[in-house]
Formats: structure tokens, sequence, C-alpha cells
């Protein structure tokens, strides 16, 4: 099912961190003076998963290195995949997501 606010490479996402059973929270908001707002994220882990669409995530976007820059200074782990990566090969994506989740 479509979630609000995403779009097609953010469902696909999804879809495939369900299938894994690994839970995140959509639309997280990080409570800052920017008031950024993760695609997604692992709270508890401090793990946010960016899929970035090609219109609006260029490579080097001085915003996305701002606000990566912001989160990691925070403990953030920013994990983010491409437009190509995900629809290419979404389970190279979930393999890299998995290896920052510790075993439990």
């Amino acid at each position: 099912m479509r979630g609000l606010y995403k779009t097609d490479i953010e469902q696909i996402m999804f879809d495939a961190l369900q299938k894994e059973g690994i839970e995140v929270a959509t639309q997280f908001p990080i409570r800052c003076k920017y008031g950024y707002v993760l695609d997604y994220a692992i709270p508890g882990l401090k793990i946010c998963i960016e899929c970035d669409g090609k219109h609006w995530h260029l490579k080097g976007n001085k915003h996305d290195k701002k606000r990566d820059g912001y989160l990691k200074s925070k403990g953030w782990t920013v994990l983010r995949f491409t437009d190509t990566e995900i629809k290419e090969n979404i389970e190279q994506c979930i393999n890299e997501i998995k290896n920052h989740i510790p075993p439990l």
C-alpha cells in the first residue's frame, strides 16, 4: 500500500525493508532549527535512510551535504541510495542497511 508522501523509489525501498523485517519510521522529523525530515529512520540506532531521486538530489548537492553533516554531528549514520541503485539493485541497498544493524 502506498503511504503518504512516498515517491516511487521510496515505495520500493519501503516494500523491501518490510519484506526483510526491518522496522523503520517514515518521514521522521528531526527537531532542530533546520526542521529536517528523514525519508526513513531507525531512531533507536540513529540510522537515516535516504532515497535520492535524480531531480532533487544532484551529486554534491549543498543542502544534502549540510544536512548530512548536521545529522552525523548528532551521531546519525546517513545512508543515501540513488534512484538507479534502488530501481536496479534493491538487494544491495538492503544489504548495506543490514550491515549497519547490529545482530540481536
